[in-house]
């Protein structure tokens, strides 16, 4: 029987040269470094930034307390999902409904507040 594809001999001997094997622990290398800073610490790391001056901004009342919520869901949906995201989109989307409730006068700026301050004490508690 005669094999329908033959891989020549110089292939063999070019992946076992020293510059080939060179390059395979370069790249290993690199590969490494580049696992060790992971993308999603410092999309999580953005986000809480961006987060803080928005919470600011609410604080303030240039934003709506809702708006913050729905830009906090919108941008956290944007992440790679882990552990952290679930954890936050959970809160948010408590936060979202507290600041609906406080916005149409269902509860009072002193309940909005207290709830606000609960949900985002367990949060911090969750993320330790």
């Amino acid at each position: 029987m005669t094999p329908r594809f033959r891989v020549p001999a110089d292939i063999l001997r070019s992946l076992l040269s020293p510059h080939y094997g060179a390059a395979l622990a370069l790249l290993a290398l690199l590969g490494m470094l580049v696992g060790c800073s992971s993308p999603r610490d410092g999309t999580l790391e953005e986000f809480s930034r961006w987060h803080d001056n928005a919470r600011a901004q609410a604080q303030a009342g240039a934003l709506s307390w809702s708006e913050l919520y729905k830009q906090s869901f919108d941008r956290l949906t944007a992440l790679p999902p882990s552990l952290q995201q679930d954890t936050r989109l959970e809160n948010t989307v408590l936060l979202l409904s507290m600041a609906h409730k406080f916005e149409a006068n269902e509860i009072s700026a002193q309940q909005f507040a207290a709830e606000r301050s609960d949900i985002e004490s367990q949060l911090q508690a969750r993320l330790r």
